[in-house]
């Protein structure tokens, strides 16, 4: 992958307010190259999709620049992007025997072995918004900050896939090539599929807080967020829609921050509430025994609740130590056509996970950690110090799977990192020796269950060492 980008910001003073412009072009291109199965056959010796993106952004910002009772932002925004893909599947000559082994070797072996399918699509976005903010001192003790933004967003594309490479279904005799055709539709079919929509959204919130002592503010909000519609451009069931509709989240949150025994303590904690309505999520779908789709539809709602804390104490000018802490309960409120688990299929391509948890988050997170340091002396007329740097990062067990298969759930980990160095206490040199993953934890990131039994997974980085020099002049 290689990209690049640039980006310029220009303030100007205007006096009570301050004018912003922020610009910014970036691009990409991706070309991997990929083995389809994870297996050592040549069954789907080619799976790729490349990819070119551009995307450009202008904003201009005016914020005040006084202290009065009263501070504002407002501004607009404008994004532009487009991605163009270029997909390849090819099969190799062990995919008749993996996919379709009931089916007589001439038609299968005809269809697939060699056969290659190309794709290309191009989603492209333009979104302008419009957003103001206003904070407002309403004494001493008691703030109000209320938010506004409006945004619109249209996005279109199209998907069109077509046969390049394999045996020509011209040149066999009538009944084998249309067997040839038919398998090939089933697997990858010649298609062109174009749709585009806009969708207005209107985003805020409302913060109020209140300085119970100069060390100590509490706090309640309300917030509403949307996260745009999307595009479904890849081989997809006729029954499948394009478009993908756009997330409404409402988030409730209330939390206290404050500072003790002189400010060497400070304890923050937060409870929070959060909806979410058409909840865009992943289906993997079974079309057959041997043929699966994956692609994003709605769900009606899913519910995330808990809370946060973390407290930091610096018993001393060199000394600080942190620990934090975080539950999630997560519930999907409505989900009655969930995809089928693997191990499950036998029960049906569908199940009803109404009341379970989302994948990917633990219900338990914690982190403990903490910085000391001592002076050595003077080096070259500058403060020479050692430092030593540690923390222990651990997260409950959890699925990542969204037909919540048992092969999928990750077993909770743990992992530990340190550092230690020397340096200039004005910064000018730095060297540490660290480690990630000290003790050499072996852990999943992710577990992926396939229909054939495969079960792939992504491994966490095992232990790694460095050595670090660093300046600032």
């Amino acid at each position: 992958m290689d990209g690049y980008g640039v980006s310029a910001e220009v303030d100007w003073d205007v006096g009570p307010a301050k004018l912003t412009s922020i610009t910014s072009y970036r691009g990409w291109k991706w070309n991997p190259a990929n083995d389809g199965d994870s297996t050592a056959l040549p069954v789907v010796t080619l799976a790729e999709q490349s990819n070119r993106q551009r995307q450009f952004s202008q904003e201009f910002r005016l914020a005040s620049d006084s202290d009065g009772p009263l501070d504002y932002v407002v501004g607009a925004y404008y994004f532009w992007q487009i991605i163009r893909g270029y997909g390849k599947t090819g099969y190799g000559s062990a995919a008749p025997a993996w996919f379709i082994p009931s089916v007589p070797a001439a038609g299968a072996q005809a269809a697939l072995v060699g056969f290659e399918a190309h794709s290309t699509s191009d989603p492209s976005t333009k979104s302008l918004a419009f957003f103001g903010q206003l904070d407002w001192k309403i004494n001493d003790r008691l703030s109000l900050t209320t938010g506004l933004r409006y945004t619109r967003e249209r996005k279109a594309g199209s998907f069109h896939q077509f046969w390049a490479a394999g045996i020509d279904p011209g040149t066999l005799p009538g009944t084998l090539a249309a067997a040839v055709i038919a398998i090939r539709g089933n697997f990858n079919p010649v298609t062109s599929r174009s749709t585009s929509f806009a969708d207005n959204s209107l985003s805020g919130l409302v913060t109020l807080a209140w300085k119970v002592t100069d060390d100590a503010l509490i706090y309640a909000s309300y917030a509403r967020g949307n996260k745009s519609g999307g595009l479904n451009l890849t081989n997809l069931p006729a029954d499948v829609e394009l478009d993908v509709a756009p997330e409404t989240v409402d988030n409730y949150e209330i939390g206290v921050k404050s500072q003790l025994w002189g400010r060497a303590i400070t304890l923050n904690a937060a409870a929070y509430w959060t909806r979410i309505r058409d909840y865009q999520t992943a289906i993997f779908e079974r079309v057959s025994d041997s043929i699966s789709r994956q692609y994003i539809a709605n769900i009606p709602g899913v519910r995330s609740r808990g809370f946060e804390a973390d407290l930091s104490v610096a018993p001393a000018e060199r000394a600080s130590f942190y620990v934090s802490l975080a539950y999630a309960d997560t519930e999907y409120l409505s989900y009655p056509n969930a995809p089928q688990a693997p191990e499950r299929q036998n029960e049906g391509g569908v199940q009803d996970l109404t009341g379970e948890k989302l994948p990917g988050v633990p219900k338990f997170t914690y982190t403990v950690g903490g910085d000391i340091s001592a002076l050595l002396g003077r080096l070259g007329g500058r403060d020479l110090a050692v430092y030593g740097h540690a923390d222990y990062s651990h997260r409950s067990s959890f699925n990542t799977s969204s037909s919540n298969s048992a092969y999928a759930d990750v077993p909770a980990f743990g992992i530990a990192n340190a550092r230690i160095g020397l340096r200039t206490e004005d910064g000018l040199l730095d060297l540490s020796l660290w480690a990630r993953n000290l003790f050499d934890k072996k852990y999943f990131q992710t577990l992926s269950p396939g229909a054939t039994g495969l079960v792939t997974a992504l491994i966490g980085e095992p232990r790694t060492l460095g050595l670090t020099l660093r300046t600032k002049l």
